[in-house]
Order: structure tokens, then C-alpha cells, then sequence
């Protein structure tokens, strides 16, 4: 068996650094999901793409993209032999040469190769697959440490979630004891799955997750079918906004469908708050919207966040006072009645136009009528009902009324 001369080189630096001697091209050695973790030097001539990962310690989002769309990732997946990658001028990557680190049939990390003028022999090739063979025991080391950390970070972030902690004070505490950076702002995130999230999708979520640029995540958890995260702002920004939290949220749900086919995916978030205790406040809201969602999925497309639920916030409330008072809108009554008897859907058209704000065309489009259809029937409604629709509290009134009917009819399921 040929000796590997990578042993004994004593951690990831020493080996990039005695693999670029070996090679004479600039290394860099990365973890599963794109963080760097060492790199050798480099003449003033390397590419942008490198630069850049050296600068953030990790690969550039649109790097990554790139190399998933190319086939490139999936290639290192899949196989133990190095891949040649030519050159993709437009994310400033030049010429490379890259392998996975692996254990057993699990990819751990990545070493690449700057290979500028595409001359890396066979020889030096079997020299790559020995240095990804030696670096294998300390990534597994980095490895284990992440996980016991990882493990304090749930037992917290639990702790969070069930509102352990009352007081600010007692929240940093926690935090420095964790050794970990106070937010100034955050917000609760839940994504909930069709079915039970296996240890491989957990993988998948987890490299997701890491790999994202739009949001730092402090913590996540893996329950059941529900990933339960807490999120800050990313890298040196201040303040985290709520656009950049829903734009976090179709990130994800876009990538894991694109890239590992997990679809039908639903994300929401609480509001962003900057007081450390309020985290189960935010946790709470964001499963809010998940139950909204899935009750109105029509109202409520597109929406991901607490404050876009708008009215429907007060629902429960307003359904709690309505089942007290057995109050029901006489034009939902009557229009129920009419529909009955003459096999009619006045009451649906009804709800579509109001729910486009009384946009004709859009509703005519949603119940797929001519529009003069439609004015018939919002005259034919009218008439029934005695009501104005140009009046704005008859309208809302009967938002309301009509989302309290659909609600009761799926308490009742």
C-alpha cells in the first residue's frame, strides 16, 4: 500500500499549505457546507471566487449556485475520484480541481485546487485523494465538537421557546456562558414539512442552512415535521428587517425544492424583536401564521411573516365573542339559503370579490367567469342581501363573517 505523505501533517493548515508545495497550486479546504476551514498562500494572480471565500471564510452564495446548477456538487456527492471544473469567468471562478473529503458513503468536507492552466497529472491527482484521506480524521474532530456544542445550543434554545427566561439579563447571561454573540434583534422561524423529517433531510436542511446569505441562524431544532430556528441579522448588519427575513424564508423553501425536490414546504416567522425574552413570543406567532396559512391558503398567499397577517391576527378573538353571542350575518344567511335552493355559488363569488378588494378582473380571472358574468351576480348578490358593497365596514364585516364561517367549518372537521 503506497505510504500517504500527508500523515502526521498535523492539522488543516499544514496540509493545504504541503499540498500547494506537492501541487504548486493555491489550496483551500472547506467543510460540507462551503465554510472554510484552511487555505494555502497564493501568488497575486489567483481568481475572484477564491479572494472572496478568503474574505467572508466562506463560498459565495452565487458561487455555490452556480456549481449545484453545473452539476458540479452533486458530482463531489456522489463520487470519491477528483472532478476537473473549467473555468466559469462570469463568478470570477478559474480553472479547478476538486475532491470530497469523505467517511464512509458521507461527505464531511472539500478540498480544491486552483489549477490555472489545467496540468494537474494523474499523479497528482492519487496526491489530492491521499490529502482528502488524511484530513478525514480532523474534520471528523471539528465535527464532533460542532455537535456537542450544538447540543448546549438546543438545550437553550428550549429553554427560549418555553419563556424559561423573564428577564434580559438572564437571557445574555446565558449567552456568555455559551460564548455565543448577543443579537441586537432577532426573530423566530418555523418551516413545516409534509411528512417527518428524516436524518438525511435534517442533513440537507442543515447545509441549507449554512449555506444562506441572508440571515446568520443562531440556533435551530428538528422536531418532528417542523424546523424551529432563531435568526439574526447576517454578518456585520445591525438591525435584522423583516423583508430580509421573508426573503430568508423563500430562499429556503425555493432551495430545498430545487435542489433535494422537498416540496410544499411552509415557512413563517414572528416579528422581529430586539428584547432577548420575547423569543417565545416570536415563536409563537410564527406557528400562528403556519395555522392561518393552512386555513386560508387563498387570503394568505405569499404571506410568511406576523405582521402580514393583517386582520386575521384577531380571529380567534373575534370567533371566541361571535360563539358566544350566536351572532350570524344575515346576508351569509340569506345568500346560504339561495344557494341551496337554486344550486347557485353566490356566496363563493361573493368572497372571491371581496377578497380582491372588489377588483372585478381579478376575480373573474380567480372564478374563471366573464366579468359581465360577474357584475351580474355582485347585482344579483346585492339584491338578495341588501347590502352596500361600496361601504367599507359592510365589507369588512363581512371579510370577517366569512372567515369566521370557514373557520368554524374546519373546527368542526
Amino acid at each position: 500500500m503506497e505510504e500517504n505523505p500527508f500523515w502526521g501533517s498535523g492539522n488543516l493548515e499544514n496540509l493545504a499549505d504541503n499540498l500547494r508545495d506537492m501541487l504548486h497550486c493555491p489550496v483551500t479546504i472547506e467543510d460540507v457546507n462551503h465554510r472554510l476551514l484552511s487555505y494555502s498562500s497564493h501568488d497575486s494572480h489567483t481568481d475572484p471566487a477564491r479572494i472572496n471565500t478568503i474574505i467572508q471564510r466562506r463560498v459565495p452564495e452565487k458561487v455555490i449556485n452556480r456549481l449545484w446548477q453545473e452539476g458540479i456538487i452533486l458530482k463531489l456527492m456522489q463520487g470519491e475520484e477528483p472532478v476537473r471544473i473549467d473555468g466559469i469567468e462570469d463568478i470570477g471562478l478559474g480553472n479547478r480541481v476538486a475532491v470530497s473529503i469523505r467517511k464512509n458513503n458521507e461527505v464531511i468536507g472539500y478540498i480544491w485546487v486552483v489549477d490555472e492552466e489545467a496540468r494537474l497529472s494523474d499523479e497528482q491527482l492519487k496526491l489530492l485523494k491521499m490529502a482528502a484521506d488524511s484530513a478525514r480524521s480532523e474534520l471528523l474532530q471539528i465535527h464532533a465538537r460542532k455537535k456537542k456544542k450544538q447540543e448546549g445550543y438546543q438545550d437553550f434554545l428550549w429553554q427560549l421557546l418555553s419563556g424559561r427566561f423573564t428577564t434580559r439579563e438572564a437571557v445574555e447571561e446565558k449567552f456568555r456562558q455559551l460564548n455565543l454573540e448577543i443579537p441586537a434583534s432577532y426573530a423566530a422561524v418555523v418551516f413545516k414539512f409534509k411528512e417527518d423529517i428524516s436524518n438525511k433531510i435534517e442533513q440537507r436542511i442543515g447545509y441549507i442552512l449554512k449555506t444562506n446569505q441572508h440571515v446568520s441562524v443562531s440556533f435551530f431544532v428538528v422536531v418532528q415535521r417542523e424546523i424551529i430556528l432563531i435568526v439574526s441579522p447576517y454578518m456585520n448588519k445591525q438591525t435584522l428587517a423583516e423583508k430580509e427575513v421573508s426573503r430568508f424564508i423563500h430562499f429556503f423553501t425555493e432551495e430545498m425544492e430545487e435542489k433535494f425536490n422537498a416540496q410544499n414546504i411552509l415557512g413563517a416567522s414572528g416579528s422581529v424583536y430586539e428584547e432577548l425574552n420575547k423569543a417565545v413570543k416570536s415563536y409563537q406567532e410564527a406557528q400562528e401564521v403556519i395555522r392561518l396559512i393552512e386555513r386560508f391558503p387563498s387570503e394568505l398567499k405569499g404571506v410568511s411573516s406576523y405582521p402580514e397577517l393583517g386582520i386575521l391576527r384577531y380571529l380567534d378573538v373575534i370567533f371566541e365573542k361571535k360563539s358566544k353571542e350566536g351572532y350570524e350575518h344575515p346576508a351569509i344567511e340569506k345568500l346560504v339559503k339561495y344557494d341551496k335552493q337554486n344550486k347557485t355559488n353566490l356566496l363563493e363569488t361573493l368572497e372571491v370579490y371581496i377578497n380582491n378588494d372588489s377588483n372585478v378582473n381579478d376575480a373573474a380571472k380567480v372564478l374563471h367567469v366573464h366579468m359581465n358574468t360577474l357584475n351580474y351576480r355582485i347585482k344579483r348578490i346585492a339584491a338578495i342581501t341588501d347590502i352596500n358593497l361600496k361601504n367599507t365596514n359592510e365589507k369588512m364585516s363581512l371579510y370577517l363573517d366569512l372567515k369566521l364561517k370557514r373557520l368554524e367549518e374546519s373546527t368542526r372537521l
